[in-house]
């Protein structure tokens, strides 16, 4: 495996933005830029071996400045909706920005997705990685403490396997989720809609949401035919995709663990494509790019038009509103402790 690096383009500051290519030998490559950790393209290879790029995305810096739907993007400090865009901790009431009806979202007006990560290619147990660190001062959208985190990109020994490791301490005790927000389509970015993929989700509870969106603090069990994916679904086999089924956050029974655990798989039958996600993270929010609209002219990497469901996003994380409701989630960083988790994106071809 090796890493290369190559200028991206320059933010208004006068920052320049780099791009990091890890690349292994069978061609299965990753790129990263070190605005938002965006992941720019995977490339991973059919059944006959041909690499196609799986992930969504934009062409440029500049279409990533204009805006996007999160994609590729680490999400932090809090991925996710804090409900009210409020909370109380250690004794402090916190008032947060509300950036989606009354809720705190995805972190809020610049969420990590919006910020430069300082970058380094560095040496890991034998593996080159690309290391993102990032220092979010005390109040920047609200939140309590100096946080300081680093996300690790690497190419794991399997053949064709991305490797992410979080790692934060603060401070302050503060609401922490961090995740990536990839959005996949296994046939090809740019293959319009995903619902001929079959997911699988090892998980039987769901956390249910109000009118707009906050966490109520349950766990429902999942419902046959509508979002039981504990045995392979295909997609356009549902009588309907909706909030409710392909944008809710499903809990494993085993919760956080020590070593990753296979949470979701998917699988696109024509490519033979087969994507497993394994996590130490207690659960995964899956989401069939619904709000990607045709409408609003949603345009990807080559010019082409992103429509409703032409991706699928499994991103790994913890109850996002377990600062609201502490019995439903560890998504909270005590001061001085040591956060870590670890998700593998491992690539395959099935017959």
């Amino acid at each position: 495996m090796k890493i290369t690096q190559r200028p991206y383009g320059t933010l208004p500051t006068g920052e320049t933005v780099f791009q990091f290519v890890l690349e292994k030998e069978n061609g299965f490559t990753v790129k990263v830029i070190n605005y938002g950790g965006i992941i720019t393209a995977i490339h991973a290879p059919d059944r006959e071996g041909a690499l196609a790029d799986v992930v969504l995305g934009k062409d440029s810096l500049e279409d990533y400045l204009e805006g996007h739907p999160f994609f590729g993007a680490i999400t932090g400090r809090v991925a996710g909706r804090i409900g009210g865009g409020r909370f109380e901790l250690d004794g402090e009431e916190c008032i947060l920005q509300q950036n989606e009806a009354t809720n705190t979202h995805h972190g809020g007006e610049e969420g990590f997705d919006k910020m430069l990560w300082q970058a380094a290619i560095i040496e890991v147990s034998g593996r080159e990685t690309l290391r993102l660190t990032l220092t979010d001062p005390d109040g920047h959208n609200h939140f309590p403490g100096n946080l300081r985190c680093t996300v690790d990109y690497s190419l794991d020994d399997a053949e064709s396997s991305l490797r992410i490791d979080y790692t934060a301490t603060c401070d302050k005790s503060t609401p922490l989720n961090l995740t990536n927000h990839s959005y996949f389509n296994l046939s090809g970015h740019d293959s319009g809609p995903v619902l001929d993929h079959q997911i699988q989700i090892f998980a039987d509870r769901v956390a249910p949401f109000d009118e707009v969106g906050a966490l109520v603090g349950r766990l429902d069990p999942v419902r046959s035919g509508y979002n039981d994916f504990r045995g392979p679904v295909r997609l356009g086999d549902l009588e309907r995709l909706d909030a409710g089924n392909a944008d809710i956050y499903y809990a494993h029974p085993q919760g956080r663990t020590d070593r990753p655990k296979l949470l979701a798989t998917a699988f696109e039958p024509k490519s033979g494509r087969f994507l497993e996600v394994l996590s130490t993270e207690p659960g995964v929010q899956f989401y069939a790019g619904l709000c990607l609209s045709d409408r609003q002219q949603e345009i990807g990497k080559g010019g082409c038009v992103y429509p409703p469901r032409s991706g699928l996003a499994l991103e790994t994380q913890d109850y996002a509103d377990s600062v609201n409701f502490p019995e439903m989630g560890g998504a909270i960083l005590k001061a001085g402790q040591i956060f870590h988790s670890t998700t593998l994106y491992r690539f395959s071809t099935k017959g």
